[in-house]
């Protein structure tokens, strides 16, 4: 039926990544449903020859694989293009086969063919959700909940898209009404603490996570979100211990990647460096759902074996965020080494890391990489570097961890990147004019401020004991939208946060590392400015709002950075605690600078 579905194409493309990993969704039992509707239905709803071919369909999802019910839904598409029952079958097919958008096509069909059917909105919901399309899959399981008042699956999955949307109270009140009618559901008492948690409250989350574990003994969900909120309270022996009985049954393929990764990071988390990064190689696993499909061919090295580099062609590819990229760099003189005068290194770098890299390590071939998105998958090429055929072994940077930084007494000391001097004295010079204080880049946020990462972040207003010390001239690192934050500085804390003049803190990062290195020091929670001003050789003070981290890896400071300090909080989300310790860090160094 190609005027619908050109299915071998699907097959090809292969399962999309999810742009939401729709956490903590409560399974849908889409198949055991139709099952039931196709056995039960009279002839003049499913003619027998559509019926027998929409099981055979349903039958062989489990039999044989989504590819092959699909192939024979397709069938009875050609035979009924316009049942509401093959649109459905064939939507559950490529839901399965992780053809998510055309999937949610298909659902679409059947909604307009059968609007009555509780079923299809749940469905259009869930695939929605996966799509991070928010706003239509609250829409739909809405709806699904007023046509299935009693379903402690609506109720879940509509406090999941709440959640993600950031509407937390909502999202709470809802599961709260749920356990009210159904006090002995453990999913319920599971979803109830992942909102919790995502609203940053690790401490409640716990309780609820720890009933459900009562109710349903074995449920690896709630281990593995119990697990993420021990790390985050700073248990990390403890959340260990629950990542392991995650995966002794996980509910799902993707879950286990999900909880292997999260044992990969505690684990970096204890200091276990060697067994760490061998776990840590989840990362690239193509159901992982923030992997990266590096197009570079030829072979790729596991970092196991660091013989294996020496005399050859090597392309090293950054990799996850922009301050991972600038992190793991701090490897590259091992990797220069490792491969020997006789082999060629070439870095493939985010584009505004181009000239700094290039700089900082003139015998590399640097250029960048160009980063693709399609169905929400992300394809990573570097054309420049490969076009020549020349490239004999490649690898994402964080693979030569487990050859190169397997001891805390592995990580270098001191700057890695070359700043522009030429650059940093120009800001020197500008600094100087803002007035005679100590003077201090700022930062507080990520770029990107989503309802999950929120609980990673100060709101402003924790800042004014900071900000209104005496002896410090504050000048703005922070990139994106930053004019609120700076007009209320003056307004109500009656602070100027100074603007340096010359450059886009977005885009102009070599201009970025020359600034960080200028300031006397930098302070803020880890991002990528504050990658660039340590890596830089510059001075910085971190804030951290959990204590042990994977990249902490059981150090009171960050071996990746040994000269910058940290500054932690008491407990998780108490910033109230931190800002006072910052406060009274800054103003010592205010007077030792004014002394």
């Amino acid at each position: 039926m190609t005027a619908l579905i050109d299915l071998n194409a699907e097959l090809a493309a292969g399962a999309e990544l999810q742009k939401n990993a729709a956490k903590g969704a409560a399974s849908v039992a889409t198949k055991a449903n139709l099952e039931k509707v196709l056995a039960q239905a009279p002839a003049d709803q499913a003619p027998p020859k559509l019926a027998g071919l929409l099981k055979r369909a349903v039958r062989m999802i489990d039999q044989k694989g989504p590819a092959e019910g699909a192939r024979i839904a397709l069938k009875a598409l050609d035979l009924a293009p316009e049942h509401p029952l093959s649109n459905h079958v064939m939507a559950l097919c490529l839901e399965r086969l992780g053809r998510l958008s055309k999937s949610l096509e298909f659902y679409e069909r059947a909604w307009r063919l059968d609007p009555k059917n509780p079923e299809i909105y749940q469905n259009l919901g869930m695939v929605a959700w996966k799509l991070d399309m928010l706003d239509a899959a609250e829409k739909f399981i809405r709806l699904f909940a007023q046509m299935a008042p009693d379903s402690a699956a609506a109720a879940i999955n509509l406090s999941g898209v709440l959640r993600d949307q950031g509407k937390f109270s909502d999202a709470i009140e809802l599961l709260r009404a749920a356990i009210y009618r159904a006090p002995d559901n453990a999913e319920l008492w599971n979803s109830l603490g992942t909102v919790l948690l995502e609203a940053g409250d690790p401490e409640q989350a716990a309780t609820f996570y720890l009933e459900a574990l009562r109710l349903k003994e074995g449920f690896s969900r709630a281990h593995h979100n119990l697990a993420y909120t021990l790390e985050l309270r700073g248990d990390v022996e403890g959340a260990v211990e629950h990542f392991k009985k995650a995966l002794e049954n996980p509910q799902s393929e993707t879950d286990r990647i999900t909880m292997e990764h999260g044992l990969a990071l505690t684990t970096l988390a204890l200091g276990k460096l060697e067994e760490g990064w061998q776990r840590y190689a989840i990362r690239l696993n193509p159901q992982f759902e923030a992997s990266t499909f590096f197009q570079y061919g030829g072979k790729m090295w596991d970092g196991a074996d660091p013989a294996a580099l020496a005399g050859k062609t090597v392309l090293v590819s950054g990799e996850q965020g922009l301050g991972d990229e600038i992190m793991f760099a701090q490897m590259l003189p091992d990797i220069i080494e490792a491969v020997g005068p006789d082999g060629e290194v070439r870095l493939a770098t985010e584009r505004r890391l181009v000239a700094l890299m290039q700089r900082s390590f003139p015998q590399v071939k640097v250029a960048c990489h160009y980063t693709v998105s399609r169905e929400g998958r992300e394809f990573r090429f570097a054309p420049d570097l490969t076009k020549d055929g020349k490239v004999d072994l490649w690898f994402p940077i964080a693979n030569a961890c487990r050859s190169f930084r397997t001891r805390f007494e592995d990580f270098a000391e001191g700057a890695f990147l070359t700043a522009d001097e030429e650059l940093v004295e120009q800001f020197r010079a500008q600094l100087a004019g803002f007035g005679p204080g100590l003077k201090v880049g700022l930062l507080w946020k990520s770029l990107k401020m989503t309802a999950k990462r929120t609980k990673f972040f100060s709101g402003f207003e924790a800042w004014k004991p900071v900000l209104t010390l005496p002896g410090i001239e504050f000048v703005n690192l922070q990139y994106g939208e930053v004019a609120a934050e700076l007009a209320r500085a003056k307004t109500e804390f009656g602070v100027t946060i100074h603007q340096p003049e010359g450059l886009d803190l977005k885009d102009d990062l070599d201009h970025v590392a020359a600034l960080g290195t200028a300031c006397d020091l930098v302070v803020g929670p880890m991002n990528a400015t504050i990658n660039l001003t340590a890596a830089s050789g510059g001075r910085a003070i971190v804030i951290q709002n959990q204590r042990r981290t994977w990249v902490n890896m059981g150090q009171d400071r960050l071996p990746w950075y040994p000269q910058i300090e940290v500054v932690y909080s008491d407990a998780f989300g108490n910033w109230g605690s931190l800002m006072d310790s910052l406060a009274a860090r800054l103003s010592r160094e205010a007077r030792s600078a004014a002394a």
